[in-house]
């Protein structure tokens, strides 16, 4: 199945800090119905898009922002932990 906002979800993937907080505002903006875009842009090398694309997650669908948070406690990335204990209200790993 295709993602709906593939366009969105790569421009957000390349891109850097500050724009990737914009990209997925922009997507977040679209509803619940982007949440599989920005899943993939959890994928990206880029930490901030990770935690840029994790927080508006937790926005658009609660569960699945703590389930996918639970899962980034572990990232590689302190920003991209630091966002994840945010929306689980835990001290960053």
């Amino acid at each position: 199945m295709a993602i709906k906002f593939a366009l969105e979800s790569e421009e957000l993937k390349k891109s850097n800090w500050p724009k990737c907080d914009e990209l997925a505002r922009k997507l977040e903006l679209k509803g619940v119905e982007a949440v599989p875009s920005l899943e993939a842009a959890l994928k990206s090398r880029t930490k901030h898009v990770r935690a840029a694309a994790l927080r508006s997650i937790a926005v658009l669908d609660s569960n699945r922002g703590v389930e996918l948070a639970r899962e980034l406690l572990k990232d590689k990335a302190y920003e991209v932990r630091e966002a994840a204990a945010v929306i689980l209200g835990v001290p960053t790993p």
